[in-house]
Parts: C-alpha cells; sequence; structure tokens
C-alpha cells in the first residue's frame, strides 16, 4: 500500500548506500569505493498542520537514491542479475488522488538491497573487472641450468596514495599471480612441479582474503587489510603424493603507507622440498623455464538504468608493479 516516507528513513537508506560508494576515510576504512553520488541528505517538515504544505522529497531525489542502489548492487553482482521494480513517478502536488505513489513494499525492497551491498561490500561480479598483466613485477628464470631447495620472486605493487589503495581493494580489486614450467621432457620431479602449477591457475589477493580461483591449495583469510611490516603467508600449494614436500608459498607485508607511496611487497617461494622416499638416497634436480606472472583486476562497471547508460564504478588509479629479486 502508499506509504508516507519521512526524511530520516530516506537519509538513513542515503546514508547506508553512500558509506558503501562514496569516499572513504580513515574512521571506516574498509568502507568506500571513492565514487559520486548523486543524492543530498533531505529535512522534512511532516509535522505541520496541513500535510500539503510539508515539504516533501521530491521523485527526482527519490530516482537519484534508486539510481545509486543499482549502481552499487550491479557492480557486485552484474547488471544482469539485478533485478528491481522500475521508478515509479508521481505527481503529488497537482493529482493528490489517484497519483503513483511510494509503496511500503517498494521501500522496504530498496532498503533490503541496501542492507545486503553493505555485507557484500567487497564483492565485484567476474565480468566488473578488467584484468591486465604487470611485465615489470613478472620473472622468469630461464631454463639454462637445473635447481633444487628454493628459488624466490619478490616484487612491490605500489599505488599513488594509500586513498587510492583503499578504493581499489573496497570495490573488489584484486592483485592476481600465477605460476608455470615450460618444460618438455620425462624427469619426474619437474613434471610434478609442472602439474600442481598448471592446476592452481591463478591466485587472487583481496581486501580481506586470499583465494585460488580454481579452488586448488590453501588461501587464508589474509587480504590489504591483513598485513604487517613483516611476511605473512597468504597461500600455499603442495606437490603430488610422491613429491608432497614440494611447495609453492605466496607471502605478502606492509611496504610503506602514507600518501607519498603506499605499497605491497609479495615473495614467491618455490620450495622443492626431498621426495617422500629417499630409499636410494636420490634427490632430482629441477629442470625447466619457471615463471612467476602478476597482474592486476581492476573494478570497472557500468549499468543501464531505464535506457540511460550510468557508470557504476570506475577505479582510474591502479598499482604499479616493480621487481626487488627476479626469480632466482
Amino acid at each position: 500500500m502508499p506509504t508516507t516516507i519521512l526524511a530520516s528513513r530516506y537519509n538513513d537508506l542515503r546514508n547506508t548506500v553512500n558509506l558503501i560508494l562514496g569516499t572513504s576515510n580513515n574512521a571506516s576504512p574498509t568502507f568506500g569505493y571513492g565514487q559520486s553520488f548523486s543524492t543530498d541528505s533531505v529535512i522534512g517538515t511532516r509535522s505541520v498542520a496541513e500535510i500539503s504544505d510539508a515539504d516533501k522529497i521530491s521523485a527526482q531525489q527519490y530516482e537519484d537514491l534508486y539510481i545509486d542502489i543499482v549502481r552499487t548492487k550491479s557492480h557486485q553482482v552484474g547488471a544482469s542479475n539485478i533485478t528491481i521494480d522500475e521508478f515509479v513517478v508521481g505527481d503529488f502536488e497537482t493529482n493528490l488522488s489517484n497519483t503513483d505513489k511510494i509503496e511500503e513494499a517498494y521501500v522496504s525492497n530498496l532498503e533490503s538491497i541496501a542492507t545486503d551491498i553493505t555485507t557484500d561490500k567487497f564483492s565485484v561480479s567476474p565480468t566488473n573487472l578488467s584484468i591486465a598483466n604487470v611485465p615489470l613485477a613478472t620473472s622468469t628464470r630461464t631454463t639454462s641450468s637445473s635447481w633444487s631447495t628454493r628459488i624466490s620472486h619478490i616484487f612491490t605493487m605500489t599505488f599513488n596514495t594509500e586513498l587510492e589503495r583503499r578504493h581499489f581493494f573496497n570495490a573488489g580489486g584484486q592483485i592476481r599471480l600465477t605460476a608455470s614450467v615450460n618444460y618438455t621432457g620425462s624427469q619426474a620431479k619437474t613434471v610434478d612441479w609442472q602439474n600442481i602449477l598448471s592446476d592452481m591457475g591463478s591466485t587472487s589477493f583481496k581486501a580481506e582474503e586470499t583465494i585460488n580461483n580454481s579452488n586448488v591449495g590453501t588461501g587464508s583469510t589474509r587480504g590489504a587489510y591483513d598485513l604487517t611490516t613483516s611476511y605473512r603467508l597468504i597461500y600455499s600449494r603442495s606437490g603430488g603424493s610422491v613429491y608432497a614436500r614440494n611447495r609453492y608459498n605466496i607471502y605478502a607485508r606492509e611496504y610503506a603507507t602514507g600518501d607519498s607511496t603506499s605499497a605491497i611487497q609479495f615473495k614467491v617461494n618455490f620450495d622443492d622440498g626431498r621426495p617422500n622416499n629417499l630409499t636410494y638416497g636420490i634427490d632430482e634436480p629441477v629442470f625447466g623455464t619457471f615463471t612467476s606472472t602478476v597482474e592486476t583486476a581492476t573494478p570497472n562497471s557500468q549499468v543501464t538504468i531505464n535506457g540511460t547508460a550510468h557508470d557504476a564504478v570506475v577505479i582510474d588509479s591502479i598499482p604499479t608493479g616493480a621487481m626487488i629479486r627476479e626469480l632466482s
């Protein structure tokens, strides 16, 4: 049924949406995509003697809020996966008796969506991520010689400011790592490395977790907001049954913070353990060309609402990569 919307209710809904969509701040660093929003808070005068004389929330103000809700939700789940009723446009000023009015169920649905976008604030639809290689952070160890024990790759990913870093990760941005072995042959230990890295696919470092996108290996609840100045293990992948002591490990730590630079340092270790069975005292060397690849997954999304295209979330500033130690 039609309902009366108090200014306080409108403002509460607006503030919930803007906390997710707008600029992050030090008090609530894990909120804010760094995007502009369309609304201002309103002041109502519902208490006047004649309701028709009260200051009212205009249809345009509610439509602007509706647009921001759809922008945020579509960014999180994808434009094709969001269903919201068409916006209601009434004319209460000139047609009090039978104008289209806001239904309670409609407003309640918007409030429910606002609750969901808060719960899912770090979510982003895969279709709203732009993947780009970071060649200055990617490293390759050629097959010029065999190796054993360990090879490591260390690099940094740097944002212009701490605020830009928060916006990147809050909106669902990721640093992705993959690894591979280019090898043709039958040497068992090298083939094992080749298989485990191929099966692993990519691993995504996010705001508050690190996950493998193929559900392989062991991720963690450590992301951009969980780092210290010391390395912390964020992902691990073990070798096959015969070579279970082989380990691919990713570590991350705070490198620098502040408005002059905001960086994260990653260390990728390929730990070559001894085979499970050393009856014959043999621990084979490893051959092949190893590559540790770094990518950014940057949030960018658009949505069409009532026939008009809107930018939902656009992250313009992405981190830059720099090598500290090549894979060696």
